[in-house]
């Protein structure tokens, strides 16, 4: 590392290679990917400040200021908002809008220590498959859309900078702001903030502890515990939070440490109350949910499970959210391959995997049994269980349950608590940033499985239903649209129906604007049909993507009618059509000319240079995914005739669209 300004207390550095930088109280194991960064020989360095991990590389200006907070949050945050609009911080992130510009790192033991790493570009693919961050916003072509989130000094000022003018842009507006008069340029090495013979094989081993984590808006705890005959035998926690004294929460682990499990509880109260701290958004509240979510597992001995095969009980004790669940949510990974169920929230129930075992039991115990094919319907249910009060009882794997805490605690804050266990096999995540982004939108191929054992014993709290209902609804293709079915294309044996819109209407606040939305605006849909015909006369290649709500007959009479008008328009207007006649992926197995592939829409929009693409019949769920991989990847303008509360982030929407509002449609074109 090389100083490259100084002034007083504050100091601009950059890096001679590439490190992960990990924060006072990190463990490495949970935030880095510790075999990817040993192949590509990227340091790693632990930092003597606290703070998440950071990737940085030879395009990393690092600032180190030492101040008050006050001078950092508001005289050298305005400073950066001076070259950059729209800066701020949140808990321990820097960003512009609503990007991640940079990771903080900070002491504020003896005064206030900040440090912030600005990347000039971004080195997206050794960014993400450094540490482990989140990869909800990845499409298939991956690594280019993490530009969602993360943004580089060069894309937010919008010109190619280099290290020397950013520096003399920056070093003016910290002039300005906090008046500085006079700057001195060094060239020495410095180390004094990071231990670059760090490792983590020295660590404390975790076999045989409890583990626990908890987030706030001041970073995140893990917790590790020990019990005992009923006493704490050891606790140690670890994260990226940032603290005063440096070493609070090793004075609390020692405080808690032989203390019996049933008084943990008051005595974390006690420590609290007599030991002052000093945080960033860390509250006493926090620190005492962190150890006390991570306690909750400990009950699971009570009814014969290892802890390990419990990952969590939100929201309450585990007891009492298993006697209330009363909603099941599946896996789709756990089904297999072969099954023409996978990718449907329904079952078959043909014995064939464990899944079939889980939703036989849900019925059995008055349960609502529903797979999750992507992270979409897994938020929607979510937010639907939140609306009905519901507790659910779930399964995933941990990496999966890290990456979308933020969605469970959401729920939960509604409403919405659960329980979710553990699945076995090779995941998504084991295999790499690529197989997470096909699991993300359903196209992960690995087998999984529950522990059909561990789900029996726990839901036998519950007692069985006396009104085990459970209807299949027969389909065939639809009469009026059967003619655009491909060639190669056979009947499955099962397709998604209109019952898997229902846990759309928990979005209704959330989406519902009007009758309308013409890209910002909210209209009636008479003037957005309007404009929707304006935008048809014009277009030299209209195409139509019908789903399977309109696809298959389910002998409902409204789809029906929506079905044939559905047609009449697409005779109206000549346009091309595209099948979406269910949601398997078709793993490039597809005619691109007539179907669409549903982990990457845009391919066949892409095909046939199609400027306007209209969407009709196609789950509320699944045509928020296509909606993004459309805008993201084409320039196509999007249109969604929406069954239910329609869909905003489209260029044209409409809410409720029946077949009598179609046939305005119709007589307007």
């Amino acid at each position: 590392m090389k100083i490259l300004n100084k002034h007083g207390n504050i100091d601009i550095y950059s890096f001679d290679k590439e490190f992960v930088i990990i924060g006072y109280h990190q463990d490495p194991q949970k935030e880095v990917r510790l075999d990817y960064i040993k192949e590509n020989n990227i340091g790693l360095m632990k930092s003597r400040l606290s703070g998440p991990a950071v990737y940085v590389d030879k395009n990393t200006i690092a600032i180190r200021f030492e101040g008050t907070k006050e001078l950092f949050y508001e005289r050298f945050l305005k400073a950066f908002n001076n070259i950059i609009k729209d800066t701020h911080i949140e808990g321990t992130q820097l960003k512009v809008e609503q990007k991640r510009l940079s990771v903080i790192h900070g002491d504020i033991e003896n005064g206030y220590t900040f440090e912030i790493f600005l990347p000039l570009s971004l080195n997206i693919e050794k960014t993400l498959k450094s540490i482990h961050m989140p990869v909800e916003k990845l499409t298939s072509h991956g690594i280019k859309a993490a530009d969602d989130r993360l943004t580089s000094i060069r894309k937010a000022i919008g010109k190619d900078v280099s290290k020397e003018e950013f520096i003399n842009i920056l070093l003016n507006s910290i002039y300005d702001e906090l008046e500085i008069i006079d700057i001195k340029d060094e060239e020495k090495m410095i180390d004094k903030e990071f231990d670059e013979t760090f490792t983590f094989e020295n660590q404390t081993s975790k076999e045989g502890y409890t583990y626990g984590l908890y987030r706030c808006k001041g970073g995140t705890f893990r917790i590790y515990l020990k019990e005992k005959d009923g006493f704490l035998e050891d606790i140690f926690v670890n994260g990226d939070y940032i603290i005063s004294p440096k070493d609070y929460i090793k004075s609390l682990e020692n405080f808690l440490k032989g203390k019996r499990i049933d008084k943990v509880r008051s005595d974390i109260d006690s420590f609290l109350e007599t030991k002052p701290f000093k945080s960033i958004d860390i509250s006493k509240e926090d620190i005492k949910e962190a150890i006390v979510f991570t306690l909750r597992k400990l009950d699971a001995k009570d009814f014969g499970l290892k802890e390990d095969s419990l990952i969590a009980s939100i929201g309450g004790d585990l007891k009492e959210n298993l006697e209330k669940a009363k909603v099941m949510l599946l896996p789709y990974c756990a089904k297999p391959r072969w099954c023409d169920y996978r990718h449907l929230d329904d079952c078959g129930e043909c014995g064939g995997c464990t899944v079939g075992d889980a939703y036989r039991l849900a019925y059995q115990k008055g349960m609502i049994p529903i797979t999750i094919t992507s992270f979409e319907l897994l938020r929607d249910t979510l937010l639907w269980c939140a609306n009905n009060g519901y507790t659910y009882i779930g399964h995933c794997c941990y990496e999966f349950y890290e990456k979308r805490y933020e969605a469970f605690q959401k729920a939960s804050a509604f409403g919405a608590n659960g329980v979710l266990f553990d699945i076995v096999g090779t995941t998504c995540y084991n295999l790499g940033v690529e197989e997470e982004e096909k699991a993300y939108h359903g196209e992960f191929t690995v087998e999984l499985d529950l522990i059909k054992d561990d789900l029996y014993k726990s839901l036998s709290v519950k007692e069985d239903s006396k009104d085990i209902k459970k209807t299949h609804q027969s389909f065939d293709f639809s009469k009026y649209l059967v003619d655009f079915k491909p060639s190669y294309y056979k009947k499955p044996k099962a397709v998604p129906t209109p019952e898997e819109d229902r846990t759309r209407s928990a979005m209704q606040i959330d989406v519902f604007k009007g009758e309308a939305t013409i890209k910002d605006s909210v209209v009636s849909y008479k003037e957005a049909f309007k404009e929707l015909a304006n935008l048809v006369k014009s277009s030299k290649n209209p195409t139509i993507v019908i789903g399977p709500l309109l696809f298959w007959d389910f002998n409902e009479k409204e789809l029906q009618e929506k079905a044939y008008i559905t047609r009449l328009l697409i005779d109206k207007i000549n346009a091309n059509v595209k099948i979406l006649p269910d949601y398997r992926p078709k793993l490039k197995n597809y005619d691109p000319n007539v179907e669409m592939d549903p982990p990457n829409p845009h391919e066949a929009i892409l095909h046939g240079n199609h400027d306007i693409t209209i969407l009709i019949g196609t789950h509320c769920y699944r045509t928020d995914f296509i909606i993004r991989l459309l805008k993201k990847n084409t320039p196509t303008t999007v249109v969604a005739l929406c069954g239910l509360y329609g869909h905003p982030e489209a260029d044209l929407s409409t809410s409720f669209t029946d077949a009598n509002k179609l046939k305005e449609l119709l007589d307007i074109l």
